[in-house]
């Protein structure tokens, strides 16, 4: 019996985006598990030059403290701090998506040795 292997089909929505900084939207985000726990994905669409429509991705822990990774990217969406209600109550992440901003992109070398873009700073 024959035991067949096949390359890893490359990821179509993973886009390498050069390092630099880029004007984007947020177009998506999704909660999901890896070695890390529990994550938010937020999903960046660069807008306009060369790489346009092209996605780039950030993900953080979703717990929202004031020292967060989180509360740094929604700061950087939002163009200023968190009020203290925001970070005592929550905030619905979801209501950002569709907001312009820009991103500074980085790219990475995953476990698997794969170079992607990420996003490293959000602002307006």
């Amino acid at each position: 019996m024959a035991i067949m292997v096949k390359p890893k089909k490359p990821d179509s929505t993973v886009s390498v985006v050069p390092n630099g900084t880029y004007g984007a939207k947020l177009t998506g985000i999704k909660q999901f598990e890896n070695s890390y726990g529990v994550r938010l994905g937020f999903e960046f669409t660069v807008q306009g030059g060369e790489y346009d429509g092209m996605k780039v991705m950030r993900s953080t822990s979703p717990n929202l403290s004031s020292k967060s990774k989180l509360a740094e990217l929604l700061a950087g969406l939002l163009g200023r701090q968190l009020e203290a209600y925001e970070l005592t109550g929550g905030m619905d992440v979801e209501e950002l998506i569709g907001t312009e901003c820009k991103v500074l992109v980085l790219q990475s070398k995953g476990k698997n040795g794969h170079i992607y873009s990420n996003v490293e700073q959000v602002f307006k």
